[in-house]
């Protein structure tokens, strides 16, 4: 549930004493509102606010006026408000009328407190989510933009950057390895092994420590060589696709949550994924897909800072299909080049902070590998994949966020007419509270 006490309610009411009930109702919630008592005095306000209205509540009937046409002259200012109605109607086919309007849902009356309150926490949801939703949807459509700009002036600059590029991956390859478990550890502890060892009749005594610290670290650096194995495979493999429903896609991510639940406690974490409907088909290498999700969702585990929420959107935007996974920072990270506007992290080796070493018997690909892995993946799709920084202005706390998109061109052979996409967040795993 998010906050309440920076939302905004706009009651439309013609009966004075109903509508001082409402306002005593919101006071007590903790929620700002407004009155007015005719479809004039509304419309006019919501033209003249400042202020973005999360709820509408109209009474259907205002004295010789008609609730549904404000309803339809708010849709026309593209207002993104969860408008609720109150009617003293309660048959089945009054309600059913009523939320055909597109409305989220409804009040008869008498208007209990608790009635009022849960409808008005639900419908603050709503508009939370929708706005979010709206939010990434225009996010991802300027990320669309904007890579096919850089990609424009990336070839201009391609030949003078070869040379730099190569050693900036010797540099990083060189701190990869040397930081956190692997190859630096066993240096580390060989050193101490040497320092530590003692002359006996038949060689030498170690300690017992050191030798299960080295063993440890051995099947961390052969799996950190299985991952490199993997990586290679990626890039000289031809892409096997397979035709694979949207919906298919998101129930498979949502099983990759399931099985790292145990990771979420661990920081106290939670997974919200946004509610999309839209059965679209990508052409997509099943297996490779899954697999980028899961190094993103948990590249945002690692990195999260705790006690928040981890997001998770679908949409669609101008001919792809795009997911995202957004994660709550302790601080902005440098994830590009200030200079350049590369992205920095898709490099191969490319570390911003050190191993988390408690997630290493997770990860597929060691040694800072595992978004170079997902751009590669996402590459042989011919689609595009982008990580930044974000603000999130959507909940009462405003946090630094960093956002990973990746987009999948749609398969546009036997295209379905359902392209009415549900905003907000289901419940495909927990709900942030």
């Amino acid at each position: 549930m998010v906050g309440v006490a920076e939302k905004t309610v706009l009651i439309l009411e013609d009966a004075e004493e109903i509508a001082r009930l409402y306002e005593k109702y919101c006071k007590k919630i903790g929620v700002n509102c407004e009155i007015v008592n005719d479809i004039p005095s509304a419309v006019l306000r919501m033209k003249s606010s400042n202020r973005q209205y999360s709820v509408i509540i109209v009474d259907l009937v205002l004295g010789d006026q008609n609730g549904i046409e404000f309803i339809q002259k708010a849709k026309e200012f593209g207002s993104e408000a969860s408008i609720i109605v109150q009617t003293s109607q309660n048959s089945p086919g009054e309600i059913i009328n009523v939320m055909k309007l597109g409305v989220v849902d409804y009040l008869i009356k008498p208007v209990s407190f608790a009635a009022f309150e849960k409808t008005i926490r639900n419908a603050i949801d709503l508009n939370t989510d929708k706005i979010a939703q709206i939010q990434f949807e225009k996010s991802s459509r300027e990320v669309l933009r904007n890579k096919l700009e850089w990609l424009t002036y990336k070839e201009s600059v391609r030949k003078s950057d070869e040379d730099s590029h190569l050693i900036s991956t010797i540099r990083s390859l060189s701190t990869s390895l040397s930081q956190g478990s692997g190859i630096g550890a066993i240096v580390s502890l060989l050193d101490l092994l040497k320092l530590s060892q003692d002359e006996s009749g038949k060689g030498k005594i170690v300690s017992n420590e050191v030798l299960e610290m080295l063993y440890s670290n051995q099947e961390i650096i052969r799996k950190q060589l299985d991952g490199l194995s993997s990586i290679l495979t990626i890039a000289e493999e031809d892409n096997s696709e397979e035709r694979t429903s949207t919906v298919a896609l998101m129930q498979a991510f949502s099983e990759k949550v399931k099985s790292i639940e145990t990771q979420l406690h661990k920081k106290k974490l939670k997974i919200r994924f946004s509610r999309f409907t839209v059965d679209e088909h990508v052409q997509i290498n099943r297996k490779w897909i899954e697999m980028s999700f899961q190094e993103l969702l948990l590249n945002a585990i690692k990195y999260s800072k705790p006690g928040t929420c981890i997001d998770i959107f679908f949409s669609l935007a101008d001919g792809y299909f795009c997911f995202a996974v957004k994660n709550a920072v302790e601080n902005d990270q440098a994830l590009t080049d200030s200079k350049k506007g590369e992205v920095l992290v898709t490099r191969p080796f490319y570390r911003i902070l050190p191993p988390v070493e408690e997630y290493t018997e997770l990860e597929q690909y060691g040694l800072g590998l595992g978004l170079t892995a997902v751009d590669l993946v996402v590459n042989k799709h011919r689609g595009i994949f982008h990580i930044h920084n974000v603000t999130d202005h959507t909940t009462g706390e405003v946090e630094d966020c960093v956002m990973a998109k990746v987009f999948l061109p749609l398969d546009t052979t036997n295209a379905t007419e359902s392209r009415n996409a549900g905003l907000g967040f289901g419940t495909l795993s927990m709900a942030c509270s």
